[in-house]
């Protein structure tokens, strides 16, 4: 299993449509042969996210990535969710791991 991690800030009084954004990509996502995507927001501070895509390995998560990019669905999302952050320092944040167990 291979996952790649996203933290970022999302305003709270911008969660609805970044709630809604997310819901749309997705299922692009999802579309394009993703496992899963969970979406988490953080228990102590609204304004903290956690998006968690998984992918059967690192070969699959780019196989996928560059089908998403082909969607022309994706272009007006990226743009709709980058409408919603609060500058260059709150982009958000990747991580990339690998299950172990």
């Amino acid at each position: 299993m291979f996952i790649v991690v996203y933290n970022l800030k999302i305003p709270p009084e911008r969660a609805a449509r970044y709630i809604q954004i997310g819901k749309e990509m997705v299922g692009i996502y999802n579309e394009h042969g993703c496992l899963g995507v969970e979406i988490y927001r953080d228990a102590v501070d609204p304004q903290n996210w956690m998006e968690v895509y998984r992918f059967r390995d690192k070969e699959h998560y780019e196989e996928v990535v560059r089908s998403v990019g082909r969607d022309p669905r994706i272009e007006g999302l990226t743009k709709a969710f980058t409408s919603l952050l609060d500058g260059e320092e709150n982009r958000p944040k990747k991580g990339v791991y690998y299950r172990m167990i």
